[in-house]
C-alpha cells in the first residue's frame, strides 16, 4: 500500500453486546479488534473477502444476534421488515441430486466429444509438411548437402601438402644466401665496421 511501510496482521475480532469495559481491554494489543453487535461491519468479520475470520463472541452478544437480525420465521426486532434469507435448496448435496434417477431419466444423453482440429505444424521446421506443401523440397536439400560436402572437401588439405611447404620454406632461406663475390665484399665491409 501507499505510504506504508508496515501493514500490520489482521488478528481476532471481539464481538460484544455491552462494552463494560471490552473495548479499554483490547485496544493496545496489535491485530485485535473490537466491534458492536449492533454495528457489525462486513469489512471486520471477512477482511479483503476472505471467510473465516476469528471472532470471539461474548455470551450477550450471541443471545442478541436473533434479536438484531432475526430468524427465518421472525423478523427483526430492530431492522423494520428484514428477515434471514431462506435457503433456495432443501438438500445441499448437489452430487447426489444430480446424479439420482429421477434427474438421469430426463437429462438428455451426453453428446460424443467433438474432433478437434490437428495442431497446425511449421514446414520451415517440420520436413514433413514441408513435403506436402513442396514435393521437391527433398531433392532441393539433398542437393545443397552434397554441395556443401564437396565445398569442405575442397577445403581440406592434400596428404602431401604440408612435406612440399616445409620443403619451399628450406629452399627459399638457402638461396637468400650471399653467395659469391658480392657476399665477401659484404662480409668484409661488416667485419671493418665492427
Amino acid at each position: 500500500m501507499r505510504n506504508r511501510r508496515y501493514v500490520s496482521r489482521k488478528g481476532p475480532l471481539v464481538v460484544y453486546a455491552n462494552d463494560s469495559g471490552i473495548t479499554r481491554a483490547f485496544r493496545n494489543i496489535p491485530g485485535v479488534e473490537v466491534a458492536c453487535v449492533d454495528r457489525l461491519n462486513l469489512l471486520q468479520l471477512a477482511p479483503g473477502g476472505h471467510l473465516g475470520r476469528f471472532i470471539v463472541w461474548t455470551q450477550a452478544a450471541f443471545a442478541r444476534l436473533d434479536a438484531v437480525f432475526g430468524t427465518t420465521s421472525t423478523a427483526s426486532e430492530q431492522k423494520k421488515g428484514y428477515r434471514l434469507p431462506r435457503h433456495v435448496m432443501t438438500n445441499g448435496d448437489l452430487a447426489r441430486l444430480i446424479n439420482s434417477d429421477e434427474v438421469q431419466s430426463v437429462v438428455a444423453p451426453a453428446k460424443p466429444a467433438g474432433k478437434h482440429a490437428p495442431l497446425k505444424k511449421n514446414p520451415l521446421r517440420n520436413l514433413g509438411s514441408m513435403l506436402k506443401l513442396n514435393p521437391y523440397a527433398a531433392a532441393a536439400r539433398r542437393a545443397e548437402f552434397r554441395a556443401s560436402a564437396k565445398k569442405a572437401g575442397k577445403k581440406a588439405r592434400a596428404p602431401g601438402t604440408k612435406d612440399t611447404a616445409k620443403a619451399f620454406y628450406g629452399n627459399m632461406v638457402t638461396d637468400s644466401d650471399y653467395i659469391g663475390e658480392q657476399y665477401e665484399v659484404f662480409s668484409a665491409w661488416l667485419g671493418a665496421e665492427q
